[in-house]
C-alpha cells in the first residue's frame, strides 16, 4: 500500500462515525494540521522525530501540535538537550506549536534528570521555546500566516485562529499537574491554575463573539476521566465541563501524557449522558515514535473533525 495513502481505517473514521448530532453546513474551507507529542524520549529517537517532521513537511498541512514531553522523565533537563531539541523543531517546514510537559520541568527535580530546581527550568524553557512572536519551525512566511497570541508571563499558554476554527492551548501537565511533586510547586500550580482559567475564560468570550464553528483545546496531560486520584486536574475537569456546556459546537481536546492513541468522548453530564460534542484525541508517543495523527476540519461534515493515522517507514538505526 502507497504510505502516503495508509489511513488506518477504523481511527480515521471514528470521529465521522460517533452520533455527534448534526450542525449547520457551511460553505467555508477546510484544512488539517498533525498531532504528535511524547517524543523524542531520548538521542536515538531524536532521528526518528526528524523523519515524522520530514513526513509532515509533504503533507498539505496548516501547522504541527507537539503537546509536550520532548524527553523522557530520565533525561538531564540541560540547556544543551533542550537547544539540541529546538534545532529538530526548528527544521519542520510547517509551523510547530509546542505546548509544555513535565518531563522537561516538573520532573526536574528528580536525580536521574539532574536535580534542578522545576522553577529554574519553566524559567529557562520559556526563555528557550516561547520567548519570540511566532511559532517553532517553518519559514517566516508560514509563521507570519500562523498568528500566535500568547498569555503575557505565560507564553507557553496561546491561542490561533484558522477560519472559523479558535485553537486554546493551556499549560496542564501530567504528574499529578505538578502538585506536590517538588518544594514549592503548591504555590506554582495555584498561580498556573489561575491563568489557566483566566485564558480559558478569554478564550471563551472570544469565540462567542466570533461565533466560533468550533473550539480545539490542547494540553499535554491526560486529565484521567472518570477518575479522581490526581487532585491537580480536578480544576481542569470541572472547567472543561463548563466549557462543553457553554458551546455547544464542536469541541476537540488534544492531549499526550499516557502514549495511548484514543478518540472517545469521555464526559458526561450531571444525568450520566454523553456530551456528543466532545471529543478527545491522544496522540501517539514513546515507544511508537513513527507514527502521527493526522486531524482535518471540514465545515461541510456535520462532525467538522476526521481523525487519520500516519506511519513513517523507519530509515534511521535509532
Amino acid at each position: 500500500m502507497n504510505r502516503r495513502g495508509l489511513l488506518h481505517t477504523a481511527a480515521g473514521l471514528v470521529l465521522s462515525s460517533l452520533p455527534i448530532p448534526a450542525f449547520p453546513r457551511t460553505l467555508r474551507s477546510g484544512f488539517s494540521f498533525a498531532l504528535i507529542g511524547d517524543l523524542p524520549y531520548s538521542d536515538s529517537d531524536e532521528p526518528r522525530l526528524a523523519e515524522m517532521l520530514a513526513d509532515t513537511d509533504r503533507d498539505a498541512l496548516s501547522f504541527v501540535l507537539h503537546v509536550g514531553d520532548i524527553k523522557a522523565s530520565r533525561e538531564p533537563c540541560s540547556d544543551a538537550l533542550y537547544a539540541r531539541r529546538k534545532a529538530i523543531f526548528d527544521k519542520s517546514a510547517h509551523p510547530l506549536v509546542l505546548l509544555a510537559g513535565d518531563n522537561e520541568w516538573t520532573d526536574c527535580h528528580r536525580s536521574s534528570a539532574g536535580g534542578y530546581d522545576p522553577r529554574e527550568r519553566l524559567v529557562a524553557l520559556r526563555e528557550t521555546f516561547w520567548s519570540k512572536p511566532g511559532t517553532l519551525g517553518g519559514s517566516a512566511a508560514a509563521n507570519g500566516a500562523l498568528s500566535i497570541e500568547r498569555q503575557p508571563g505565560y507564553p507557553e499558554n496561546a491561542r490561533w485562529r484558522i477560519g472559523d476554527v479558535h485553537f486554546v492551548a493551556l499549560h496542564v501537565v501530567g504528574s499529578n499537574n505538578g502538585l506536590g511533586e517538588y518544594p514549592g510547586s503548591v504555590a506554582e500550580f495555584e498561580h498556573r491554575e489561575a491563568a489557566n482559567r483566566r485564558w480559558l475564560d478569554e478564550a471563551m468570550e472570544l469565540a462567542r463573539r466570533h461565533k466560533a464553528d468550533a473550539l480545539v483545546l490542547a494540553m499535554h496531560a491526560n486529565p484521567e476521566f472518570g477518575r479522581s486520584k490526581e487532585k491537580g486536574f480536578d480544576s481542569i475537569k470541572q472547567q472543561l465541563m463548563v466549557v462543553a456546556q457553554a458551546f455547544t459546537q464542536p469541541i476537540l481536546l488534544l492531549h499526550g501524557d499516557s502514549h495511548t492513541f484514543r478518540v472517545d468522548q469521555p464526559l458526561r453530564d450531571a444525568q450520566g449522558r454523553t456530551l456528543e460534542h466532545f471529543t478527545r484525541v491522544e496522540c501517539f508517543g514513546f515507544p511508537r515514535t513513527g507514527s502521527w495523527v493526522r486531524i482535518s476540519y471540514d465545515p461541510n461534515l456535520a462532525t467538522r473533525f476526521t481523525v487519520a493515522i500516519r506511519d513513517v517507514p523507519i530509515r534511521s538505526n535509532g
